[in-house]
């Protein structure tokens, strides 16, 4: 029995890991050196990427040897342009309510891990209506290491005191899946075809929140 679900955010809960993509896509053919050989495979490896992990990947895709605060700044600039709306409503996936529900009704335990900055987290958990339902809501600004290392899930387990196999991840990137599944988690993937990232790994791989509700279901 499942006695606590804990959900990513961008690209799960609100549509932003595409915009998040799109936008990163565009600084590295900004400042790659050869910008025209970059493939859609390329700007894949990206996605649910942050902290080192991310710089690096930035480095190796555009061939240059840029100072890390170059890059974290024009990262600082992307976030700025995806974290400027005055709603995430348009963005937000209304039918997570029903899991969410379901979850009160049944006695199952709600948490949040995401690699974004925790200030933009309460903002857009705030905006839709939903950040009382969580019981734990964990930033990956609070770890050294990024998905798809398993810290900020393991940290959700241990403030929560419910043990991995009672748990299940709701994640959409690779990394965000592998984090789950070191953590000793069972992992649903929220389907994503836009971006072309492998999401094989997952437990079950759901084309919207009502799957994932009628999978919860059958555990």
């Amino acid at each position: 029995m499942i006695k606590l679900i804990v959900f990513d955010m961008d690209g799960v809960i609100v549509d932003t890991e595409y915009l998040d993509f799109q936008l990163q896509q565009a600084y590295i053919k900004e400042i790659a050196k050869e910008p025209s050989k970059l493939t859609h495979e390329d700007f894949s490896q990206l996605v649910g990427r942050s902290g080192k992990d991310l710089l690096t990947r930035i480095k190796k895709l555009s061939q240059l040897d840029l100072a890390d605060e170059v890059i974290e700044q024009g990262l600082q600039r992307i976030e700025a342009q995806k974290y400027r709306k005055e709603s995430y409503l348009p963005l937000f996936r209304k039918d997570i309510f029903a899991v969410l529900e379901y979850a009160k009704a049944n006695h199952i335990t709600l948490g949040l891990a995401s690699s974004t900055q925790k200030k933009y987290i309460l903002e857009i958990l705030t905006n839709c209506g939903i950040k009382d339902y969580f019981a734990a809501i964990v930033s990956g600004e609070d770890f050294e290491a990024s998905k798809p290392d398993p810290a900020i899930y393991l940290s959700v387990l241990k403030r929560l005191g419910i043990p991995s196999e009672q748990a299940l991840a709701v994640e959409d990137s690779p990394s965000g899946i592998a984090a789950a599944k070191k953590a000793g988690m069972q992992t649903v993937a929220y389907e994503e075809k836009r971006m072309n990232i492998d999401q094989s790994q997952a437990d079950y791989v759901a084309k919207d929140m009502l799957d994932i509700l009628e999978y919860i279901k059958s555990l």
